[in-house]
């Protein structure tokens, strides 16, 4: 079984996130967001708000990487598999490059709308970028033509829209989850989709 750790959207850790974390094959979970599970939003305008003025994805990504760090050095161990929803797919992709984690096997990201900012970062593990099949404010299409000569990164464009794996989105899609669902729990998860 995989440990698996989960870096979350701006909702952070949601009832809605404990039962998609249930659903996968997976030995340990652990879930991150960037407010230690002491708040809850309405709605995505303030989720968005609170984040970018309280949190921002810097401090987000240092977070993620001081859990990492500071559990290699309590196990021994890192998780094998990351998976970031957004601002949590983000967050990941800018800690990637650290030498220190490449003993992480897979890194999969949903809608990481940010990484469009970073687009030159090296991972050091594989990593996997599903995204969606619009954004209001970039080209999909474009940024993933940007990432598909980078080392170690594949892209995946899905027919749902940013927000498709949370319950609590717009854009929840329940269709598109069980078919992500049954890909994150193949052993090797690959990302075609016919």
């Amino acid at each position: 079984m995989m440990d698996i750790l989960i870096a979350t959207d701006i909702f952070g850790h949601t009832p809605s996130l404990d039962r998609l974390a249930g659903r996968l094959d997976a030995g340990t979970i652990k879930i991150i967001d960037p407010y230690d599970n002491k708040t809850s939003f309405r709605d995505e305008a303030a989720a968005y708000a609170f984040f970018k003025g309280r949190v921002g994805l810097v401090a987000y990504a240092k977070k993620i990487t001081d859990h990492l760090k500071s559990d290699h050095l309590k196990t021994g161990r890192l998780p094998q598999i990351l998976i970031g929803f957004s601002v949590g797919a983000a967050a990941i992709w800018s800690l990637s490059t650290d030498p220190a984690f490449a003993g992480i096997q897979q890194a999969i990201g949903f809608y990481g709308s940010q990484i469009r900012q970073h687009t030159r970062r090296q991972p050091a593990c594989d990593t996997r970028l599903i995204w969606p099949r619009s954004e209001p404010h970039f080209d999909v299409d474009h940024l993933i033509s940007e990432l598909k000569e980078t080392p170690k990164v594949s892209c995946h464009k899905a027919r749902g829209l940013h927000g498709f794996m949370n319950e609590r989105s717009q854009n929840f899609d329940a269709a598109l989850y069980e078919t992500y669902i049954e890909i994150l729990n193949r052993k090797e998860p690959k990302l075609t989709i016919k």
